[in-house]
């Protein structure tokens, strides 16, 4: 179970670390590709076949979803370092340039630009009252 918000820069090779209490279920190797809120996507190989399996599932008329997902998904090896190159198509999808977030949700960690992480936070926290609001059972 991925969680936490973690602040990293890129380094001149396109290298992020990811947060070492995120490495061990990691393992060597993570499958990446574009998230669905202009981040970047991380699985272990595991998740990665769940997700990839329930994609080939879907009617054709979602083809244009499918591939959205499926064409910039990479493998990609962890260097000693627990650091994660990251291919220049999914940096600039993106629009990671230097100051990154990786966050831990729950099956994945989304890797985001910190331009857009705090965009995006300032929305969701705009909107907390009213979610909030429609949250019963939850004990927050």
């Amino acid at each position: 179970m991925f969680r936490g918000e973690h602040h990293y820069s890129l380094d001149d090779k396109g290298r992020i670390v990811l947060p070492p209490k995120f490495r061990a279920a990691l393992g060597p190797r993570v499958v990446v590709t574009r998230g669905l809120d202009e981040c970047v996507a991380v699985y272990t190989p595991a998740e990665w076949t769940k997700n990839e399996k329930k994609l080939r599932s879907l009617a054709v008329s979602r083809r244009d979803f499918v591939r959205f997902v499926l064409s910039s998904a990479e493998d990609i090896d962890l260097d000693r370092q627990g650091r994660l190159t990251m291919p220049s198509h999914l940096r600039e999808y993106a629009k990671i340039e230097r100051d990154a977030v990786v966050v831990g949700v729950a099956t994945r960690l989304e890797i985001w630009s910190l331009a857009n992480w705090q965009r995006y936070i300032g929305r969701v926290q705009a909107e907390a009252p009213a979610i909030a609001g429609e949250l019963k059972d939850l004990s927050l």
